[in-house]
């Protein structure tokens, strides 16, 4: 098992670095390539949800993410100081609302819960803290790409 444990800010423009980083550890640990994707989609997702709703004071805030793979897969933990969001019970809109309104966003929650085998929720010391695993995707065969 390995972890990568990173402190961003609560700034857009570090969704960059969070992503090499990412993207980098996962390599590192041999991750497959499906899997990586599921994971950077979350960890994306999660966090851009944390930047551009969690805080309303304009003031810095740190984020911490936190992703440990094991033999299954590859855990992810994403907290914050910010106002209470517990993913895991948020309304997703329908898709064809969507579609048919024309405004981009509100599909996150939806993808999360369809790429993780689990998603948990908990707020502690005015933290929220929120986890997600996502299972190895198969493993590639001969013939097939990483």
């Amino acid at each position: 098992m390995a972890i990568l444990r990173l402190t961003i800010s609560n700034q857009l423009a570090e969704l960059r670095r969070m992503g090499f980083a990412l993207a980098e550890f996962l390599d590192d640990e041999g991750v497959s390539k499906s899997t990586a994707h599921r994971v950077k989609l979350v960890v994306e997702e999660l966090v851009v949800n944390v930047i551009q709703h969690a805080f309303d004071d304009g003031a810095p805030h740190a984020i911490l993410l936190d992703v440990r793979t094991d033999p299954q897969g590859v855990a992810i933990m994403v907290e914050d100081d910010g106002k209470r969001f517990d993913p895991t019970i948020a309304a997703a809109p329908p898709l064809k609302e969507l579609l048919e309104s024309g405004k981009s966003g509100g599909l996150g929650v939806a993808i999360i819960r369809k790429v993780t085998r689990e998603l948990k929720y908990e707020r502690t010391d005015n933290k929220n803290r929120v986890r997600a695993y996502v299972e190895n995707a198969i493993r590639p065969g001969p013939g097939r790409n990483k």
